[in-house]
């Protein structure tokens, strides 16, 4: 059992650290000190063995899990197979009261990254969450790179194709419907043949600028290749994302180059995902693309 100390260890994580703690312990007396421990500075949830754990997981997956190894019905090794299994980046900290050499490199090579025999001090507890914050900060910083398109600072494909079907879901959950639309610069490689590769990464940058001026706040987007943009419009109905195309077209109608005197056109594409119709994530994409595209051929028919 831990210890409950009067004395609490310096609680100072990097500013802004906002973690995301599960813990999955049987114990129910040690469950509560490790509530008091770790309670006001993490948000905090307990897990009386590893199943429900593992549910808690799936629904929310956590920064960091605290895990006892011996619990009933799933015990620690396997709930953290199971975490690192997943594609969800998750610290696991287990805790037990073997110390023998065999056991900390069974721990290790199941996938924990860290290791607590029992009892454990809470200065100790600390050093260890301190030391996953950092771990994940790096973590995050890394991943927020490579999900980063340079150019525009949107987020890339990579972020796109991992956020679209993470929102099919929440929107099936939810039952509230989004929209998806796919943009592409008109005639793009003529822009770069006439006017210079220079003009044509400035159009890509003022693209993603409109797009995202142009949006609602919670909406997402990205630069998913070459002259291609993408945006999730969470809880957006149909008539909404139409309404979204025609604030879309009108900035795009607007917006100048200096080296251009031609304005900067587009093509726009949508799809609505209907959670009581639900669609596969490539037919949902394909619908939009099919949309753009005939938009596309409606402007080459025009001129």
């Amino acid at each position: 059992m831990i210890p409950i100390e009067d004395e609490h260890p310096t609680r100072d994580l990097p500013a802004g650290t906002e973690l995301n703690i599960l813990v999955a312990e049987d114990d129910p007396n040690t469950r509560m000190i490790l509530a008091k421990q770790l309670g006001g500075m993490a948000r905090l949830r307990l897990a009386a063995d590893g199943v429900e754990a593992w549910q808690q997981y799936q629904a929310d997956p956590p920064d960091i899990l605290l895990s006892d190894w011996m619990m009933p019905n799933m015990g620690g090794l396997e709930l953290c197979r199971r975490v690192k299994a997943s594609r969800v980046f998750c610290y696991v900290i287990l805790m037990t009261a073997r110390d023998a050499l065999d056991d900390k490199v069974n721990a290790l090579e199941c996938g924990a990254d860290e290791y607590l025999v029992k009892p454990v001090h809470h200065r100790e507890l600390w050093a260890r969450i301190k030391a996953a914050s950092r771990i994940l900060d790096k973590h995050r910083s890394l991943a927020d790179e490579s999900r980063t398109d340079a150019l525009t600072g949107l987020k890339n494909r990579r972020a796109f194709e991992e956020t679209l079907p993470y929102e099919m879901a929440k929107a099936d959950r939810a039952g509230k419907a989004f929209c998806l639309v796919m943009a592409d610069v008109n005639r793009f490689k003529a822009i770069n043949d006439q006017h210079g590769h220079q003009a044509g990464d400035q159009v890509l940058a003022a693209v993603g600028d409109v797009m995202t001026q142009t949006l609602r706040k919670i909406d997402m987007v990205f630069r998913i290749g070459g002259d291609e943009f993408a945006a999730i419009l969470p809880e957006c109905p149909l008539q909404g994302g139409q309404q979204c195309l025609i604030r879309l077209n009108t900035a795009f109608a607007s917006i100048r180059l200096a080296q251009m005197p031609e304005p900067v056109g587009i093509s726009l594409g949508l799809s609505i995902f209907d959670p009581t119709e639900p669609v596969a994530m490539d037919v949902l994409m394909r619908k939009a693309d099919s949309e753009m595209y005939q938009a596309k051929r409606g402007l080459a028919t025009a001129q």
